[in-house]
Formats: C-alpha cells, sequence, structure tokens
C-alpha cells in the first residue's frame, strides 16, 4: 500500500532492517488513539521480507513502502536516515525505529500539544522508558525539563546529565531542512545528539506530556557491544562530534552567561576523558591522531597528559579483565 493523506501533518518514518521486533513497533502505531499520521516504511535492503512483517501488523492501515536495493545503514547510517526522511514531505517528522515501542497515546499527545504551543517550538520531546527484549520496563532514561534550548542541552549532554535518542524526538522539517539533515557520524553515535542540537538553536526543545516512548536494550544494540572494532568506532564518532560542536560554538549563538565559552571547553574535555575510560586505551591509541587532533582543538595542547589518560583507561581495563576472568572461573567451579 502506498496511500498518504495530505490532510495530516505528522510522518512517521521508519528505516528498517532487522525484523525482529519489527511487527511489534508496527502494532504500536496501529493501535495509535489518534491516526492522523502518514506512515513511510524504507527498507534498507534487508534480507528479511520487511513489506510482508508490515503487511501483516498493518492489516489495512495504508503505509508507503520503499525498499532500497543498496544497503546504506552498514556503512552510513544517518545518509539512510536522510534518505527515509526524504519519503515524506508533512511539516512534522518522527524518526521512529524498527524495534522501538510506543505508548497508545503519543500521537493524540502530539497534537494535542501542537495545539497549544506547537508554534514555540522545532523540536518536541517524550520521556522514555527503557525495556528488554521481552518488552519489560527496566529503567527509566534521564527526565528533561519542560523546555530547554539547545544550548542548554548541549552543555547538559556533555556533563552527563541528559541522555537521548533520536526516537524521542518529532521535529519540524523546516528545521531539519536548515540544519542539512543528519551529521555523518560512524555509525550514527551521537548523531541524534546533533541533529537536536543543531535543530534546538531557534526555538526551545519542548517536552511533549503524558505520553512516553520505550527504548529497547538488546543484543542487537550497538549501545552495549564491546567489541574493539565497535569501541573504535565510537570513539571516533565522539571526537568527530567535538569537533563539530566546537564550530557551532564559533558561530553567532546566545550565550548560556556571559563568557561561557570556557565553561563548553571544559565541559567538551571532561565527555572526551570519559569517553576515552570507557572505551579503552586501545580503542584511543587506534584513534591517537584524531584523538590529539580533538584535544588541542580544544584548548590541551600536552599529548603527555593524554597518554597518561590513556594510561589510566589501560590500568582500569587490565582490572575489568581479571574481574571477568574471576567471575567465568567461578562461574565455572560452581558447575
Amino acid at each position: 500500500m502506498t496511500e498518504t493523506s495530505s490532510n495530516h501533518k505528522l510522518a512517521v518514518v521508519i528505516p528498517a532492517f532487522k525484523p525482529d521486533f519489527l511487527a511489534q513497533t508496527l502494532a504500536c502505531l496501529a493501535k495509535q488513539t489518534d491516526q492522523r499520521f502518514n506512515l513511510y516504511i524504507g527498507d534498507d535492503a534487508s534480507p528479511a521480507d520487511i513489506q510482508a512483517i508490515a503487511w501483516s501488523a498493518l492489516g489495512t492501515r495504508p503505509f508507503a513502502f520503499k525498499r532500497f536495493e543498496k544497503n546504506l545503514g552498514g556503512t552510513s547510517l544517518p545518509r539512510h536516515w536522510d534518505r527515509c526522511v526524504a519519503l515524506s514531505n508533512e511539516p512534522w517528522v518522527w524518526l521512529f525505529s524498527d524495534d522501538d515501542l510506543m505508548d497508545d497515546n503519543c500521537v493524540a499527545a502530539f497534537y494535542k500539544f501542537l495545539e497549544t504551543s506547537g508554534d514555540e517550538a522545532d523540536v518536541l520531546r517524550f520521556d522514555a522508558w527503557t525495556v528488554n527484549e521481552a518488552s519489560r520496563i527496566v529503567g527509566l532514561h534521564s527526565l528533561h525539563p519542560d523546555q530547554e534550548t539547545g544550548l542548554e542541552f548541549a552543555y547538559g549532554y556533555l556533563m552527563g546529565c541528559r541522555h537521548l535518542f533520536m526516537q524521542q524526538h518529532v521535529f519540524r522539517r523546516r528545521a531539519f531542512d536548515e540544519a542539512g539533515g543528519f551529521l555523518d557520524l560512524p555509525l550514527g553515535w551521537a548523531t541524534d545528539a546533533a541533529a537536536v542540537i543543531a535543530m534546538g538553536r531557534k526555538t526551545p526543545i519542548r517536552r511533549i506530556p503524558g505520553a512516553r516512548v520505550s527504548w529497547r536494550c538488546s543484543r542487537q544494540n550497538i549501545t552495549p557491544d564491546r567489541s574493539l572494532k565497535m569501541r573504535k568506532e565510537k570513539l571516533r564518532a565522539d571526537c568527530l562530534f567535538l569537533e563539530w560542536l566546537k564550530d557551532q560554538l564559533q558561530t553567532p549563538r546566545e550565550l548560556l552567561f556571559e563568557n561561557d565559552d570556557a565553561a563548553f571547553l571544559r565541559a567538551m574535555d571532561s565527555y572526551l576523558l570519559g569517553r576515552i575510560a570507557t572505551e579503552g586505551a586501545l580503542p584511543a591509541l587506534a584513534n591517537w591522531n584524531l584523538l590529539s587532533r580533538t584535544r588541542t582543538g580544544i584548548g590541551h595542547r600536552s599529548r603527555v597528559a593524554l597518554l597518561k589518560h590513556i594510561a589510566v583507561a589501560a590500568v582500569n581495563d587490565s582490572f575489568s579483565a581479571l574481574e571477568q576472568a574471576a567471575k567465568q572461573l567461578v562461574g565455572g567451579s560452581s558447575k
């Protein structure tokens, strides 16, 4: 089915590849109490029959489907997101996913907010749960204020006070186009943060009350993936994100407070050092040139100091490896 309505203001766009939870995601859309949205599904050359899953889950509910013959998500997830958004033309876009969930009243809550405060924002945000593979709630995502500027969010994100995923957000197409689409970062890591910051520059990011989305934590996510390859790419993406953000701070902008540049640079350095500690010494050494350039760009020129931070990460890596070995040893001996 390729039916869409020109009367709807909202496009729900799903870049699809994984079949495992897709039917559950689409069932959430079919159960929305307010059906005033057009649904677009972009199949990223999946080996699964995405269209058949959509037909089964949605029944007679109209949707637009596009199968891309070339897989793009494997090399550039943001570019795949861009081409999926391009399937639609509604003034508001909700880029969702092929495995997350939403409350039945999310679309209704969006329109209710739009009727009262929609002209005051370019980015709207739902609160969020974390669910496991069995769709059971296992956590609560960090709560966000009712409104904040893109730069307020950026500072909070750097300091670890803000966490997000793209599916929480509904954004105005005009702001998306002005931002130039999604920032092309490896794995799409931190691309969501960059999008929210860029699209939230002119108007505050606003919270939609009364409905939540659920981010699924599963073995298919890249977040818990601790392979060396993944950790190297995540750290590379973090460096490129910080370089992009530093450029954003150089353009004419509002100030959080007088002379806030120094505070932003400290926050960026704290973020970078935290990411080195999280991803470990080997990914840091593999990205040495980029890492050095990034830290120099935010005002820290000593490579010796950077090496000390990597050395601390190496020690932490060793303790983590010993801890894992001990757990396996104890587990094996108890059988």
